[in-house]
């Protein structure tokens, strides 16, 4: 899983750095505006509430934020914008942490070999960064290197367990279904990725981390796909026990017609969730009014939720941006502690 180092903070300090910030107030906009339409009828309150159903009729507050969309690909004009102050900034400070970020970049807009190089050099000097260790691991995955992924996502767990809620076991897990897939092709047309053990999918903290694990990895595996179906699926299972019937019937759809599951697994499912809909149609949030208006979530169609975020189909020019691996880690002062930088 992708992470970046915590001290960047980027400023809107020229047009292209404001336009970026403008993009993302739009893209802020049009959630607010899906949030809205969420079942919703138009209220006086000042205040939204949501509520989801699960599979008993169990009623779940959604607060006031509705649901993030799963992108389906990256901003090429925000990353584009934000480019040339890292560069400007590495220039400065010969950061071997932004020389990190810089490759995430890179990785990011498919440009894998640099990045590959510049985290696989990073890595020799810096062997006990996290950051760095797991950016490398998901370069070698993104390369089809899956033994050297393996590893480096092993060892990003090593130096830091808790990371991203202590969810890189489902990387783990993924990264050895691709490798039994390629002795066995139709290794999933017998089981799933990760293979959910009945205290698992009970437990809401695997509800997390799978959410956390399959909005990093969306962006990076554009359907049809074979692993995706299997994690989706189990999303959606675990929404349907435990917070969404809604939710879950969109990921079902998703898993289906965006990734290219198998309907003999998702078809029956979705009946379900209907069904379901209809069983609790008239259970009623008004008991739980506080203030403002209160929802029940109901209908969530799944291409609502998948955002186009290059719907522009922007394309970075790079030869604005130094892509020689070898000159930028010619330039890395391993000297330099990170704390320094984030003090500036």
């Amino acid at each position: 899983m992708i992470e970046y180092i915590p001290y960047q903070i980027f400023y809107p300090k020229n047009k292209s750095e404001e336009k970026a910030l403008v993009f993302i107030m739009k893209q802020s906009i049009a959630i607010f505006f899906f949030i809205m339409a969420f079942g919703a009828q138009n209220s006086l309150g000042c205040i939204n509430y949501y509520h989801t159903v699960d599979q008993v009729g169990e009623m779940h507050s959604w607060g006031d934020e509705g649901f993030v969309h799963f992108n389906k690909n990256f901003n090429l004009e925000l990353i584009a914008s934000k480019l040339p102050k890292l560069a400007a900034d590495f220039q400065k400070y010969h950061s071997a942490y932004m020389l990190s970020d810089y490759a995430v970049y890179l990785m990011k807009t498919g440009r894998v070999d640099e990045s590959l190089a510049i985290l696989k050099e990073l890595n020799k000097s810096l062997p006990q960064e996290y950051q760095i260790a797991a950016n490398l691991g998901t370069a070698y995955e993104l390369n089809g290197e899956l033994d050297s992924a393996l590893f480096y996502i092993k060892r990003g767990i090593e130096i830091n367990p808790d990371a991203h809620a202590g969810s890189e076991w489902i990387h783990i897990q993924v990264l050895e279904t691709k490798m039994k897939q390629i002795k066995n092709p139709d290794f999933l047309d017998f089981t799933s990725v990760l293979e959910l053990s009945l205290e698992q999918k009970k437990d809401s903290a695997t509800r997390a981390q799978l959410e956390i694990q399959i909005r990093e990895r969306f962006p990076f595996s554009p359907g049809p796909d074979q692993i995706m179906p299997s994690l989706m699926i189990d999303l959606a299972d675990r929404y349907t026990n435990s917070l969404s019937i809604e939710h879950a019937k969109a990921f079902y759809n998703i898993a289906e017609l965006y990734y290219g599951a198998d309907s003999t697994l998702t078809t029956p499912k979705i009946y379900e969730m209907i069904e379901l809909r209809k069983k609790y149609k008239d259970i009623s949030t008004s008991d739980a009014i506080v203030d403002g208006s209160n929802h029940k979530v109901t209908g969530v169609p799944y291409k609502t939720i998948i955002d186009n975020n290059n719907w522009k189909n922007y394309i970075i020019n790079w030869t604005e941006f130094n892509l020689d691996s070898d000159a930028l880690l010619a330039e890395v002062d391993y000297s330099l502690d990170k704390s320094v930088i984030a003090e500036e």
